[in-house]
């Protein structure tokens, strides 16, 4: 049952070769169904065959993986597209493109391609992954990630060694969002980023394409009002001592946010003013929020100057689903389960975790709401295959005295059974 459920659906989403089909599916079926860690042993036990078997599919066929995420993902899209509504009410854009990144520490000692990363909370030795995603019907899909490439790495593979801004760039450059949208204009689309993203760079290539910009920014970003941007002699100041300075031209106005699941209201105070950043040549919204306890002071850029606070506060708060994609990923569909060495495998097997997330997204099971929920149904649905439990009585078999004889039995009759029927 499970094994027909899922393979229905990769049909209708998935361009896979006939012989590597069943592969696919069994180790699609292993990441989305519920697990301690989505190893390849986990697929070898769910699927019955071979860790071998999965291992190949990974390492050799790593391409596959990463087209078969982008055609996933194009459907997907394009089906929501056609009753695409406004990412947040008062805002004029029904698309939002997504950028953040996320780590996963190395498997063992000898991963090829590792690095040590530190994104704010100590080090980690591994990979890291910048993650594009569009945010569009109310969805989270996530596109091929950017793999960081060492200098090392790159002098292997005989590439150009490039920043992360810089794949970045390249990456959007050859983004044709029509094949994913359908037609579309450029007004209705906004990217948005945390502060280790408010590079000049990108933010005048994002502009260029005619995209809006929402993005948080660091608090020693150099800024100027929009009267103080004419005047030549005028020093650039850091964001923050701008908005402590302009006290008067910027009051506090209080911003609600939409309640959650559990009924609560956030209350923030926003203070917007109109000026420019540097090395951004367009007049921009920028906002300083802070918590009503007068904690956490944020500062964002908006390339709409006209826009609400309000609304510019609640869109950014938008972004907080590309951090729950990430635990998803992580916790649900095994991207930190691997185990691999070569680096390729792991790209792979990454692409492959980001096609079950979309599946398990896609799949509609009675009762179920939640991926976790989800999960533990195909579990179930999983564990009631007549197949299951002939594997998991030879399995037992083997741990018992005479263990070898007794397992050749039943796998005998479970093959003669198999012929019989």
């Amino acid at each position: 049952m499970a094994l027909k459920l899922i393979a229905t659906l990769v049909g209708s989403l998935l361009e896979i070769p006939v012989r590597l089909m069943p592969s696919v599916i069994a180790y699609l079926l292993a990441l989305m169904v519920e697990a301690p860690k989505h190893t390849l042993s986990h697929a070898a036990k769910v699927s019955g065959g071979s860790k071998a078997r999965f291992s190949r599919l990974l390492r050799n066929h790593g391409a596959l993986a990463h087209e078969g995420l982008i055609c996933i993902s194009r459907r997907v899209v394009r089906r929501l597209a056609k009753k695409r509504r406004l990412v947040m009410k008062g805002s004029p854009w029904t698309v939002a493109i997504m950028i953040d990144a996320t780590l996963t520490p190395r498997s063992s000692l000898h991963v090829h391609n590792c690095q040590r990363f530190n994104h704010g909370q100590g080090f980690v030795i591994g990979h890291q992954w910048t993650n594009i995603v569009i945010y569009v019907g109310g969805r989270i899909v996530p596109l091929p990630p950017i793999a960081f490439l060492t200098k090392v790495e790159c002098r292997a593979r005989g590439e150009k060694y490039l920043t992360e801004h810089e794949r970045i760039i390249g990456y959007l450059e050859g983004l044709e969002l029509a094949h994913w949208l359908g037609p579309y204009s450029p007004d209705d689309v906004v990217v948005m980023t945390d502060s280790g993203y408010d590079a000049k760079k990108l933010a005048q290539f994002v502009l260029s394409k005619g995209w809006a910009w929402l993005s948080a920014l660091r608090s020693t970003r150099s800024a100027k009002t929009v009267v103080d941007a004419g005047l030549a002699k005028t020093k650039w100041r850091s964001i923050d001592a701008l908005f402590r300075a302009m006290k008067r031209p910027a009051p506090w106005k209080t911003v609600r946010l939409e309640t959650d699941r559990k009924g609560r209201r956030k209350e923030f105070r926003a203070r917007k003013l109109i000026g420019r950043i540097k090395g951004v040549r367009q007049d921009l919204a920028l906002v300083c929020s802070e918590k009503s306890n007068r904690k956490g002071r944020r500062y964002f850029a908006c390339s709409i100057p006209q826009l609400d606070t309000g609304v510019i506060i609640r869109t950014y708060q938008l972004r907080w689903k590309i951090e729950l994609f990430h635990r998803a990923v992580k916790q649900q569909t095994g991207m930190l389960d691997a185990g691999l060495v070569s680096f390729d495998a792991v790209v792979a097997h990454v692409a492959w975790s980001y096609c079950a997330y979309i599946l398990l997204d896609e799949i509609e099971l009675p009762g179920t709401k939640s991926l976790l929920e989800k999960q533990r149904a195909l579990r179930n649905l999983a564990d009631g295959e007549p197949w299951v439990a002939k594997i998991r009585a030879v399995a037992a078999a083997r741990t018992q005295y005479g263990g070898v004889e007794r397992s050749k039995v039943l796998v005998a009759a479970a093959l003669q059974a198999g012929m019989a029927s």
